[in-house]
């Protein structure tokens, strides 16, 4: 028996807001993205790469289509094309039009009042991201770029491990230089955005996440317009709680596993002065205006 088709967006009574979790890679995105999927009024799925992935495919094929419509206008019509030109916006359309189907088939039910695709790279082409959703918001989590780096030690490894990668050390300083590519890449994201819609954003560090999580992700909800009920808060903070998702303690770390340590600070004992330096020397002019001491 074939499946019920899932309801379109259309058809719910009241139709959901929409957010995007961005942040560097190994920043804490997936740690927000299960906090916001844990509560009972979102639906935050991953990783959907819309607008870095999907959208230059759509796009490439958009503009294809419009070539073959010119040569028809050529040869048909000497030239007068019957159609007007494709736009922009017919692009924006059907993206918009197929990730409101993705998020539907995520949420079923439709009992989400709020719809989100956590991407770390959703920083990277805000004017799509609000061409196609000019309402939503976006949710960044930023981190200290020494840990990033280090975590993205971890990552390489586990690519290794699934064979996703050759085996072999790892280039630690090439993986140190592209998590401070990504990390100001998203800092310049996040200060184009604080400047020209800073009401679009809710920022969190991870590293205040993780001293007071029910606090933090109250506050996000609450952006979000979620409840914000301490029960409900704390059922998500529990779901999502490191001892649970692990089977370790934090600061027990594994680098074979997704979850590392779940601590932060790791750069002081896993970098070498000169590595540090390395991050320091690229990052540092941002860092103290993200708050973090060099």
């Amino acid at each position: 028996m074939s499946a019920s088709p899932v309801p379109s967006v259309a058809e719910t009574h009241v139709a959901p807001t929409h957010f995007f979790v961005a942040g560097p890679p190994k920043g804490g995105t997936s740690w927000l993205m299960r906090l916001l999927d844990a509560h009972p009024e979102a639906a935050c799925s991953g990783e959907g790469h819309y607008f870095d992935r999907f959208y230059p495919l759509l796009m490439k094929a958009f503009e294809d289509y419009q070539r073959v419509l010119q040569l028809d206008a050529k040869l048909v019509f000497s030239d007068k094309p019957v159609l007007q030109p494709v736009r922009k916006s017919h692009v924006y359309s059907q993206l918009r039009h197929f990730m409101l189907e993705r998020f539907a088939e995520y949420d079923p039910e439709s009992r989400a009042k709020a719809h989100g695709d956590k991407t770390p790279h959703n920083w990277k082409d805000m004017p799509t991201l609000f061409a196609t959703f000019p309402e939503a918001r976006l949710v960044f989590i930023n981190r200290d770029p020494r840990d990033a780096a280090v975590s993205l030690f971890g990552h390489t490894k586990r690519r290794q491990l699934y064979k996703m990668d050759p085996e072999g050390p790892i280039n630690r300083d090439q993986l140190i230089r592209a998590a401070c590519g990504n990390w100001i890449g998203v800092n310049s994201s996040l200060a184009t955005l604080q400047k020209e819609r800073p009401d679009r954003l809710v920022l969190v560090r991870y590293e205040d996440l993780l001293a007071d999580t029910v606090t933090e992700y109250g506050r996000i909800c609450a952006a979000l317009g979620l409840s914000t009920e301490q029960d409900v808060l704390q059922a998500a903070v529990e779901a999502c709680d490191f001892r649970k998702v692990s089977g370790r303690n934090p600061g027990e770390r594994d680098q074979s596993s997704f979850f590392t340590s779940g601590t932060s600070g790791n750069w002081q004992t896993q970098l070498s002065p000169a590595e540090a330096g390395v991050v320091e020397d690229l990052c540092g002019h941002m860092m103290p205006a993200a708050g973090y001491e060099i």
